[in-house]
């Protein structure tokens, strides 16, 4: 089965003029630049599986209609270094380049029909560091209501930050708000120890209205939408590394975030009066579990 999927996608690139010759010419000597100034070089290179290529294509509309080539580069230095390999290993990055036909003429590759070709390196933004970045170091990320791996908007290192201080942001705002509508749906939530970000970690938008609130103003409120999973590329051993999702700060095992859920309800009943903070508790309880249902449909 795997030789026949290999074999029909290789007829679709000779069909499409890009074959694996052709690619071979275009990048074994690209040179990548980096914002420091800092060349890569190609070490090695291979055409994107269907499912990356395919996260990488619906998430960035210009890498669409070509092929999608992964291009593991080194430091230029690092290769006239006495320990290079050691240091490469450490530096490795994958930059992804797409390759697509051209009507223009000019350097490049010229497959069997005649037609050539291009390669055009892909770079976007880290949405937290505005740094340029390959779209293979963006971190991705999944929810518990799917399976589905979405790619994030920022790096491993810019996520990190975020992993600090978010639990801080949704204790806060738990203890803090004076908007019923906000309490109830932060109560129903539950105890929040994984990684959540509205901007960096967006919620698919099928799934966002379960999400939203409006407070007493009638101001739409965001409510945290923790995820299940983290993983980011590794240009090295060309497999996916997992990311701990947990946020520094919060409880860990099964009893110490029961016992930290317990005193939060006592000090929120305390602020609130019992009353209050059962009722909506018991009503957040209830919304969240009809919303996860649906979003599981």
């Amino acid at each position: 089965m795997a030789s026949d999927t290999s074999s029909s996608r290789k007829r679709k690139r000779e069909e499409a003029g890009a074959s694996e010759d052709d690619i071979k010419k275009l990048v074994t000597d690209m040179v990548f630049e980096d914002e420091d100034g800092i060349n890569y070089k190609v070490k090695s290179h291979k055409i994107l599986d269907s499912e990356r290529g395919d996260r990488y294509a619906g998430a960035f509309p210009s890498l669409r209609g070509g092929t999608l080539v992964g291009c593991v580069c080194t430091k230029e230095e690092d290769e006239d270094d006495d320990d290079g390999d050691a240091k490469a290993a450490e530096t490795l990055v994958e930059h992804v380049v797409v390759v697509k036909g051209s009507e223009k003429k000019g350097p490049g590759s010229t497959g069997e029909n005649g037609k050539p070709f291009v390669a055009t390196p892909f770079f976007t933004e880290c949405k937290i560091s505005y740094e340029p970045v390959s779209p293979a170091q963006l971190v991705e990320y999944r929810f518990d209501e799917a399976d589905t791996w979405h790619l994030g908007v920022s790096t491993r290192a810019s996520l990190e930050m975020f992993r600090r201080t978010k639990f801080s942001v949704w204790k806060d705002l738990l203890m803090k708000t004076q908007c019923s509508a906000t309490l109830r749906s932060l109560l129903g939530l539950g105890p929040i120890t994984r990684l959540f970000d509205r901007f960096a970690l967006p919620t698919p938008e099928t799934d966002k209205k379960f999400y939203e609130t409006k407070d007493d103003n009638g101001k739409t409120i965001h409510i945290p939408h923790p995820v299940a999973a983290l993983r980011v590329w590794n240009a090295a051993t060309q497999a996916y590394d997992p990311i701990k999702a947990h946020l520094e700060g919060a409880p860990e095992s099964k009893e110490e975030v029961d016992a930290f859920w317990a005193k939060t309800l006592a000090d929120l009943r305390e602020a609130h009066g019992k009353e209050t903070i059962d009722k909506l508790l018991k009503e957040g309880v209830e919304r969240f579990k009809d919303l996860r249902t649906q979003a599981k449909k």
